[in-house]
């Protein structure tokens, strides 16, 4: 081979080597070159549809008018459930305008630091404040950042639009940039000082200033300037007026504080002055939003409830307060005018509240709710007296939670285990003294008069709140899981409170009256739970349908254990021995009413729900601040539910309770709670027999006899330490021989500590095994001289020398040797 053959060959093979090492990384450009040219193309699509999109936006979006400009609102009207206005909801009242000169420089910027810090120096929109919002919103775990300059705030604010999306911010931009090319920083500044919401349906800073500090804007300090300019970020949050609130006020205030001394607007000695002085807010009763000033506590309670649905289709709550306020709707609510005007009347006539209670200073409290068996409610009212101002609604508002009492046993006990079949309105239960928490611990619960009656049907526990009844049943026979379960359905959530006092209506999270009279609704609805609604439709300025409310729904008892419910309630009111005999009733007992008292520890809250076949009223009595009703108020909350729903039912036809299919009646004895016998008729204490309302299936059958009354013989001559006859034994004569009835207990009382209060019905019970100590042997006469002709005998009634002889014979051997007749 020639060296150029030679050459050329390795040539090849170099050239070869080459291309095979290259071919990878060829294909590794190519695909390289492939991705940046699709990368290229659809960016230049997505740019290209973006750019449009955005052009798109911006050419629709309307320009700002003057009108846009204008601060003014539109009167909203509300309207009673028969179509008749009631008031005007008029949002300027609750704006106050103030002039940009009036307003402290601290606050404009304070504003300014927190806000918008490059307010001064930016279009009308922050690139740098935008692309930080972008970064933070994709950073893992990072909190929240506002994209939104003051300007677009202002935007936001004078169009009402909160929409979010796309396109809202692109045309927010837009008007951004065109309003900074009319107005003057200064002239946006004042716009967005006046416009934007303080929380407590405040808009702007003077009305603020007034509410949470009680004076003019141009009077506030360093310190309050940047307390104030923190509630505008999250006012709900940072409401001062809340415990909460304050302390979350506070802490923003600092932060507010240390951005302005980093920003220059403040030297170091102002920010330690600011740091260390002392907020002091105003108190929140005292407060003058004059938005609820002219407002009955029944249309709080409707502006609550439709702000609360508006919020719930993605209003703020500061755009679903200017929308209640300012845009002119109308709101119609549940109220009835005379119901309403009912209550009222009662609630602002002073004899119904003591002047002052001297211990505490305190003017006693009353709050009432009357709802229909549809649930919506027809009259509410929230506190004693006239209203003024903006006082805590004690009758509905969340914050409200007080104790219960025994109207808490119906809906947590009894009610639920008539309709779990549980237990029968004939149910025997033994009201003795119970040792619940321990038998090492103090008698509990104890019954209100500190007695106990021994054995008791449900419906008397019902009737006259025996304690000891409802912590049984409660304990021993529905238990905790169905009792929590019950009260869920009828929206009381207790998951927590699995605790014997919630037997007795010792929550430790309380209710008000609105909750109490839509749980006792299901009992003349036919056991249907309705939640409560106060209105029923809104609409806008045009006529259109914005909310429509109707009350949500749901089983909590069959119509027949409704009923039962209904029946035991109504003793409560109308027999002997009830807790509200008298004033529970209406129209001189024409119209049928049932219900329930309540009363807590220490007399700290009296209540009474009840009702009839057209309403069902729940009233509160107390002092805000616990203190112990006396004995001259103990019957204000009986009273106030008796004279306003007897102003209620002026007119109204009294109707029966509907009965529905499923009842059955039985003759039975209210000791046992099985079917009468003779004996229960001719019991000591009256008649034991009733005629019994059962859910059909659950009453006694006709074999399943009283087995607590029985029959014996007694010595009139004897007694026993407490006074009660002892058995007659064989030698008592026979004119001191009596037959009584005695009743005889399923399992018998034995006292579990010494000095134990017996119940009332153990001097009924019969003295088993004690007989006659006073009439002895000398006393009988000789058997041989006994026949039937023998002194001592009679022809209606001889002695039987058979029977005689057989008894001392069974005597002999059960007595001790020295006492039988041999000796032996």
């Amino acid at each position: 081979m020639n060296s150029k053959t030679g050459t050329a060959s390795k040539r090849t093979q170099k050239s070869s080597n080459k291309k095979r090492t290259n071919k990878p990384f060829r294909v590794i450009l190519s695909s390289f070159r492939v991705f940046i040219f699709f990368a290229v193309m659809l960016t230049v699509i997505t740019g290209g549809i973006l750019s449009g999109m955005t052009l798109a936006y911006v050419k629709t979006t309307e320009d700002l008018t003057a009108e846009h400009l204008m601060l003014k609102g539109f009167t909203t009207r509300v309207y009673d459930c028969n179509g008749n206005e009631i008031m005007a909801l008029q949002g300027d009242k609750n704006r106050e305008m103030v002039d940009f000169k009036d307003i402290p420089q601290d606050l404009k910027d304070a504003f300014v630091a927190i806000e918008d810090k490059r307010f001064y120096n930016h279009p009308g929109i922050d690139f740098k404040r935008i692309t930080g919002a972008v970064i933070n919103f994709f950073k893992p775990g990072a909190s929240s950042y506002g994209g939104s300059t003051i300007t677009q705030q202002v935007i936001k604010n004078l169009t009402g639009n909160e929409e979010r999306s796309v396109k809202r911010k692109v045309q927010e931009w837009r008007l951004a940039l065109n309003l900074e090319r009319n107005l003057s920083k200064d002239q946006i500044l004042e716009l967005y000082m006046n416009l934007i919401y303080m929380g407590q349906n405040c808009y702007g800073v003077q009305a603020a200033a007034q509410t949470y500090f009680n004076k003019d804007v141009s009077e506030l300090s360093l310190a309050e300037c940047a307390s104030l300019a923190g509630i505008t970020n999250w006012p709900g949050r940072y409401d001062p007026f809340t415990e909460k609130g304050k302390e979350n006020n506070i802490k923003r205030q600092r932060v507010i504080l240390k951005e302005m001394l980093d920003q220059g607007y403040i030297t170091q000695t102002e920010y330690n002055n600011a740091i260390n002085e002392e907020l002091k807010f105003a108190e929140s009763n005292k407060r003058t939003s004059e938005y609820v000033s002219n407002q009955p506590y029944f249309i709080d309670q409707v502006v609550k409830d439709v702000k609360r649905d508006l919020m719930a289709l993605g209003y703020s709550e500061e755009l679903a307060i200017r929308t209640i306020y300012n845009n002119g709707l109308e709101i119609y609510t549940t109220m009835d005018p005379k119901v309403q005007k009912a209550m009222d009347e009662i609630f602002k006539d002073e004899k119904y509240f003591t002047k002052i209670n001297k211990k505490t200073s305190q003017t006693p409290q009353a709050a009432m709710v009357i709802m229909d068996p549809n649930g919506y409610v027809r009259a509410l009212y929230g506190g004693s007296g006239e209203k003024i101002g903006a006082p805590l609604n004690r009758a509905s508002d969340p914050q409200v939670q007080r104790q219960p009492g025994s109207t808490f046993k119906p809906i947590a006990i009894y009610g639920p285990a008539i309709n779990e079949r549980r237990i029968t309105a004939a149910t025997i239960i033994d009201d003795i003294p119970v040792y619940l928490l321990g038998e090492d611990k103090s008698a509990y619960p104890t019954n209100y008069d500190h007695t106990y009656a021994g054995l008791t049907s449900i419906r008397n526990g019902i009737k006259r709140s025996v304690n000891v009844v409802a912590a049984k049943v409660w304990q021993d026979i529905l238990g905790p899981d169905l009792s929590l379960e019950y009260l869920d359905r009828v929206n009381i959530n207790r998951d927590n409170e699995r605790y014997l006092s919630l037997a007795m209506g010792g929550l430790y999270k309380g209710v008000n009256p609105l909750q109490m009279a839509a749980a006792y609704v299901p009992f003349v609805s036919k056991g249907i739970y309705y939640e409560p609604v106060t209105y029923t439709k809104v609409l806008d300025m045009q006529g259109n349908v914005l909310l429509e409310k109707k009350p949500k729904s749901s089983i909590v008892y069959d119509e027949a254990a409704a009923y039962v419910m209904i029946d035991m309630m109504r003793s409560v009111v109308r027999e002997s021995g009830g807790t509200a005999v008298g004033l529970g009733q209406l129209q001189n007992g024409k119209m049928p009413t049932a219900g329930k008292t309540g009363t807590t520890s220490d007399n700290y809250d009296k209540w009474f729900v009840g009702f009839s076949p057209y309403y069902v009223g729940a009233v509160w009595y107390g002092y805000d601040h616990n203190a112990s009703i006396s004995s001259a108020e103990s019957n204000r909350a009986l009273q106030i539910w008796h004279d306003v729903m007897e102003k209620v039912h002026e007119n109204l036809e009294p109707v029966q309770f509907t009965e529905p299919d499923g009842i059955v009646r039985k003759s039975i004895c209210i000791y046992s709670g099985k079917t009468a016998t003779d004996l229960c008729a001719n019991d000591p204490r009256g008649s034991a027999v009733r005629n019994e309302l059962f859910i059909k299936g659950t009453e006694p059958s006709d074999e399943d006899l009283c087995d607590v009354h029985v029959k014996a013989q007694v010595c009139k001559d004897s007694t026993d330490a407490n006074g009660n006859h002892l058995l007659a034994g064989e030698y008592c004569p026979r004119d001191s021989v009596q037959e009584k009835i005695f009743i005889k207990r399923p399992v018998p009382y034995v006292p579990k500590k010494p000095g134990e209060k017996a119940p009332a019905d153990i001097k009924y019970e019969l003295p088993e095994g004690e007989y006659c100590n006073i009439h002895g042997p000398s006393q009988a006469p000789d058997l041989d001289d006994i026949d039937n002709n023998a002194p001592g005998g009679t022809d209606e009634m001889p002695y039987d020398r058979t029977l005689w002889t057989d008894f001392l014979e069974e005597l002999d051997q059960t007595l001790p040797r020295v006492f039988r007749r041999d000796n032996r």
